[in-house]
């Protein structure tokens, strides 16, 4: 004889019907997602409120049950909430639990949820309703980063450091260019994570397994219940596609390439190599055995995230990339790094923006490496061009064997005498020469848009905090 059918029945799942027998343990193990999806809790009873209300809407369920639903939705984020709610492996997943939970409050009510839908088009729905809370969560901390970017730059529009190409000393700059180069970086990071916020805001449900559902699911309502943009075009493409997500990864990491270079910067550029940018120390760490190190931690670790949330993206490309329309159960895996991601740039914009708002920068080491650096060998080559009508390559050469003989004795263009310099060429000794290598005027030289001459500096100012107008007011549309 077989089990006894109550006992049966009681070891299946919500969906064990056709089944003879429950799952194996091991089916149990690696099917479960509950360990990492109950991160959607609130986004599932905020569905299936929404849910419930259209399923009235359509004659399925009458208001007193609505409400009773509801009621018993919302005890059940309350237990979640106060960690009194029995996560259990054997529910999969986030929507089974609460499903079950709800049967235990409500009886054959609680069964009644999941009339015209499916767990496809409701996990889809739970992630597009979550990415829209997290990304513009994130969006209001990225926002506060721009801020800050224009904050250092303001502070800092007479201070001239090195510019470099390849590493190697190129030309003055400054420092407020400097910061303003990653302010712009980090505005484009914010428009492209508004895209991926506006492909989110998608209503999916009403899709069910692939086909749509046998009801007539109230797509309109749903929309404006749960505050969405539009209604997706197609069954099918709505529970199979998971672009919402990648869209927010490719732009999260895009940012986290951003906040990484700028973390190598400071890690370079406060060493005692080049020492001209300090961290506050509680920024920093020390180390177990070094009484002396004063260590660059924080940069470090927001590098080291840099990589992880690229591979975030990589997994979820590599996860999608042989799956065939419509849904599969891989895309249980899509939260995992999406979850992952989200955590990570909230502490990387809180880390970059602390490092921004506490540098120092110390210019007369700055001097030092501009003047060791030959970093006015432009200046001094276009002076050439410009005032002695010397054609730029021939210049370009002048300056070259310049720069070698300096050198080559250990001098730079500030302290090679001038029959030193004659030697090279007999234009070198020109008294004007010492004008055309000065670090104060180079910047200034530079007085074309975009450029870092001071003028130019107060226009990208300007334009910079028209553009934080723009995203403070688009972030009032998003609260």
């Amino acid at each position: 004889m077989g089990k006894p059918k109550g006992k049966l029945v009681k070891e299946k799942k919500l969906w064990g019907g056709r089944f003879g027998a429950p799952p194996s343990p091991l089916m149990v193990r690696i099917g479960e997602s509950i360990s990492f999806d109950r991160e959607l809790y609130k986004e599932d009873i905020k569905g299936s409120i929404s849910h419930a209300k259209m399923l009235h809407r359509i004659g399925i369920l009458n208001e007193p049950e609505v409400k009773k639903i509801e009621s018993g939705l919302l005890s059940i984020q309350k237990e979640i909430e106060s960690g009194k709610f029995p996560f259990l492996i054997e529910n999969e997943d986030i929507h089974m639990s609460i499903e079950s939970r709800l049967t235990e409050i409500l009886g054959d009510l609680g069964k009644k949820l999941h009339t015209a839908r499916s767990r496809n088009d409701q996990v889809s729905q739970d992630v597009r309703l979550y990415l829209k809370t997290e990304i513009a969560n994130i969006l209001k901390d990225l926002a506060t980063l721009l801020d800050a970017w224009v904050l250092q730059a303001e502070k800092n529009t007479n201070t001239i450091i090195p510019g470099y190409t390849h590493l190697q000393i190129a030309q003055p700059i400054r420092a407020s260019h400097y910061f303003l180069a990653h302010f712009w970086a980090n505005l484009r990071d914010f428009w492209d994570l508004t895209s991926a916020l506006e492909r989110a805001e998608e209503l999916v449900l009403g899709s069910g397994a692939m086909a749509g559902v046998n009801y007539k699911t109230d797509r309109k309502f749903l929309q404006k219940d749960l505050g969405l943009s539009r209604i997706s075009e197609n069954s099918m493409d709505a529970v199979s596609q998971r672009d919402h997500i990648l869209k927010f990864l490719f732009a999260s990491s895009q940012f986290m390439i951003h906040a990484s270079r700028f973390c190598e910067e400071v890690i370079l550029y406060t060493s005692q190599e080049f020492n001209y940018f300090k961290l506050p120390d509680h920024l920093t760490t020390g180390s177990s055995i070094m009484p002396q190190k004063k260590n660059p931690d924080i940069a470090e670790l927001v590098r080291g995230k840099a990589g992880r949330v690229v591979g975030s993206l990589n997994h979820l490309l590599m996860m999608m990339k042989g799956t065939p329309l419509s849904y599969n159960r891989d895309f249980q895996e899509d939260k995992l790094p999406l979850f992952d991601t989200v955590k990570q740039v909230k502490l990387s914009i809180e880390g970059v923006r602390d490092m921004v708002l506490g540098i120092t920068i110390y210019p007369d080491r700055a001097k030092r490496s501009l003047v060791s650096g030959f970093s006015t060998a432009t200046d001094l080559a276009d002076w050439l061009v410009s005032k002695k009508q010397i054609p730029f390559r021939t210049a370009h050469e002048i300056v070259g064997e310049l720069v070698r003989l300096c050198s080559e004795k250990n001098l730079d263009l500030f302290t090679i005498s001038i029959g030193e310099r004659g030697k090279i060429h007999s234009v070198l000794t020109d008294p004007e020469y010492d004008s055309a290598i000065a670090l104060e005027t180079s910047c200034e030289k530079k007085d074309v848009e975009g450029g870092t001459a001071k003028q130019r500096q107060v226009e990208q100012l300007k334009k910079a905090k028209q553009e934080i107008v723009k995203v403070k007011k688009y972030l009032k549309t998003i609260s």
